[in-house]
């Protein structure tokens, strides 16, 4: 079901709710409410970062002229 169907059905249901006098039709919906529950998956955090199609191609040389002070450190 894509967004615009889900938005729909939202409001075809609104509209049943509002309108309707049938007391089993409002406890059935209120019922399926309370039973309803969307869990969002928690998506695992990786702690080692994947540098992709660099892997093994880069290296960092610190040349012997190279400074930094501890406020630029700071910033970093």
């Amino acid at each position: 079901m894509n967004t615009i169907e889900l938005e729909v059905q939202k409001a075809i249901l609104a509209r049943e709710i509002l309108t309707t006098t049938n007391e089993d039709l409002i406890n059935n919906i209120r019922l399926a409410i309370r039973n309803f529950n969307y869990v969002i998956p928690k998506k695992e955090i990786s702690k080692k970062r994947d540098i992709g199609f660099l892997k093994g191609k880069a290296e960092v040389v610190f040349h012997d002229d190279w400074s930094m002070t501890p406020e630029e450190l700071e910033m970093v």
